[in-house]
């Protein structure tokens, strides 16, 4: 069985002849340049200076001799965010800087920095006259979608992998107004003007569907799954009140969802962080097929129930390491065990795929990185043939 078949039968609940394995096909389910450079020296692979993905999770591209080590079954089809037009990064004192192409600044330390942080922003205050003079990024050209096109279907015919797509150029409609006028002030403005955060959250929700339609123009036929991320979830639950949510910020994304379904046939996954459970009916309802990344950290998200009340009308795509203690603390063993026993809960019946908890971090030892894949590769077997 190949890849593209193996996946096929695991988002269509059935059970193929392995779990299907995901690293580095979507930016919520890859690795930190820190953890990538050190897993390459531990594997022999050699240095490397990595071109970048993402500069706000400094997300490498991920070369295909490790993706084949690791068995991976994807290969992402997408636009990185570090070569978006216009993005790029420059010194600003003890930082690293770039300007984002919705126009907040970004700032990393030089010294022992991990990230990309938001420290400025083009919406000073949360009026309707600030959106009418804010300038709204525009999505991809039609020359850079038609070049994906051709790589796209070059993938499709040249490889058995199933192939992975995104359009969305920035975080959620409901994530994307944070990083444009900073968290406090977006989230005073949902309790003091909430007409002026559903007019932003409405036209980042029509920036996104233009951008969707002219990415899936040229990719929609090719790709197996198409990746949305919008966070609605802390540690121990919702950021809102589930009723804005369903009032305000559910209708934009069945919008997004159903201009999606008229341009492809591929299944729709769904990134949120934190204590999603109570979420799961609304995308489910909405038509998401998948939910990641499963924070099985996160209050009520016991892998085990999840599968037991929602694996027949959703994939779990991630839960498959918890990446907050285990990954980064655990020892090789423990991390194989916690492996084993959340391919247990969630393998049966098809419905999973194999993912660590969101992009492993920095500073994650390497031994324990191959103990997770290793493990998913040989204990994932479907009919007891590696079960041990």
């Amino acid at each position: 069985m190949n890849s593209r078949e193996r996946v096929a039968r695991a988002l269509n609940h059935e059970e193929p002849d392995r779990v299907p394995i995901d690293l580095g096909a979507t930016i919520v389910t890859s690795i930190a340049r820190d953890s990538y450079l050190a897993l390459r020296r531990h594997l022999g692979m050699g240095e490397e200076r990595p071109a970048m993905l993402d500069y706000v999770q400094q997300l490498p591209y991920l070369d295909e001799a490790l993706l084949e080590r690791f068995a991976s079954d994807f290969r992402m089809v997408q636009l990185p965010s570090a070569t978006a037009p216009g993005v790029e990064v420059f010194e600003e004192g003890e930082y690293y800087a770039f300007v984002d192409r919705w126009g907040s600044k970004l700032h990393m330390p030089k010294s022992s920095g991990y990230y990309f942080d938001w420290v400025d922003f083009p919406i000073k205050e949360p009026t309707l006259e600030a959106l009418d003079g804010y300038r709204w990024p525009e999505p991809d050209s039609p020359a850079l979608n038609r070049e994906l096109g051709k790589l796209a279907r070059k993938l499709r015919e040249t490889t058995d992998f199933a192939l992975v797509g995104s359009a969305v150029i920035g975080g959620g409609i409901f994530e994307q107004p944070a990083r444009t006028m900073g968290l406090e002030n977006f989230f005073i403005a949902l309790a003091s003007d909430p007409a002026f955060a559903d007019r932003m959250m409405g036209r980042i929700t029509d920036i996104y569907i233009e951008s969707c339609d002219r990415y899936l123009d040229e990719v929609g036929e090719h790709i197996q799954v198409f990746t949305y991320w919008d966070d609605l979830a802390g540690q121990d639950g919702w950021l809102v009140d589930p009723a804005f949510y369903r009032r305000y910020v559910k209708p934009k994304q069945r919008r997004l969802v159903e201009a999606i379904k008229r341009k492809t046939e591929a299944k729709l996954f769904y990134h949120s962080c934190g204590a999603t459970r109570e979420l799961i009916p609304d995308l489910i309802e909405i038509g998401f097929d998948i939910l990641n990344p499963v924070q099985v950290s996160a209050r009520g998200m016991d892998t085990r129930a999840l599968k037991r009340d929602f694996g027949r009308d959703i994939v779990f795509w991630g839960g498959g390491v918890d990446t907050q203690s285990v990954l980064p603390f655990g020892t090789p063993e423990e991390v194989s065990d916690e492996v084993k026993r959340r391919i247990d809960d969630l393998a049966p019946g098809g419905g999973f795929v194999f993912a660590a908890v969101h992009n492993i971090q920095a500073k994650v030892p390497p031994e324990n990185i191959v103990a997770a894949f290793d493990t998913a590769l040989a204990y994932g077997r479907y009919g007891g043939a590696a079960r041990a």
